[in-house]
């Protein structure tokens, strides 16, 4: 965590988070164009939450029958409503995934945004497989699902759920993923005083067979 982050870490009390509260974040829909009845509501025996399975939604339903979406598909008015849950980033070169978009819920989440950074600093022991989780999503192409625990200053865990899917290059050239971030269990009030400087550790890691199927097993990126 650089400076900043540590003196709003510091400076600040536990937030109350409307957006993360579940009624606001059951309710949040993609705004699609035909019925979503077809998409998964479980996936590797991990049940979706309502965001990750509307962004899943709008995935398939914007790629067409591409492999994928491109940058050039995402529609912020389809999302609007899911946009304070989600994550969007642009590969920089082999080794920086940057934060583009971050979204509002997130930012109260967890008191501080990371727009602009990259998602993979600062280092620590399980960068390159999480690098490599994330570049396999282009390679395949497929999806991941992962449920990772967020901690407090208390060191009390938060599963939360990472959903994130990827799209093709636009004419910049540069491959992104988009996905959501949504605590596993929704409370009437979310007041976590979340720490961002410690690994957020890793409880299952599911790959998402969208059409091309998923990495060999044997590669050892699951969970």
């Amino acid at each position: 965590m650089d400076e900043r982050a540590s003196e709003i870490a510091e400076g600040r009390s536990a937030w109350v988070k409307p957006l993360l509260q579940g009624d606001a974040a059951a309710r949040v829909k993609a705004r699609l164009k035909n019925p979503s009845d077809h998409v998964p509501a479980e996936i590797g025996g991990i049940t979706l939450s309502n965001a990750g399975r509307e962004i899943y939604a709008w995935w398939l339903e914007a790629r067409g029958d591409k492999p994928m979406p491109s940058a050039g598909d995402v529609d912020l008015r389809a999302l609007v409503e899911l946009l304070p849950y989600i994550r969007y980033l642009s590969w920089e070169d082999d080794k920086r995934l940057v934060f583009r978009i971050y979204g509002s819920a997130l930012v109260e989440g967890s008191g501080f945004d990371l727009t602009g950074h990259n998602i993979f600093g600062p280092g620590h022991a399980e960068v390159a497989i999480d690098r490599a989780r994330l570049q396999a999503l282009h390679a395949q192409p497929c999806g991941l699902l992962m449920i990772r625990d967020v901690y407090d200053r208390r060191g009390m865990a938060y599963p939360c759920e990472f959903m994130t899917l990827p799209l093709a290059p636009d004419a910049d050239g540069k491959e992104r993923v988009i996905g959501t971030v949504i605590p596993c269990e929704l409370v009437s009030e979310w007041t976590v005083d979340v720490v961002l400087d410690r690994i957020l550790t890793l409880r299952r890691a599911v790959f998402i067979d969208t059409g091309s199927g998923v990495p060999d097993p044997a590669l050892g990126l699951g969970k």
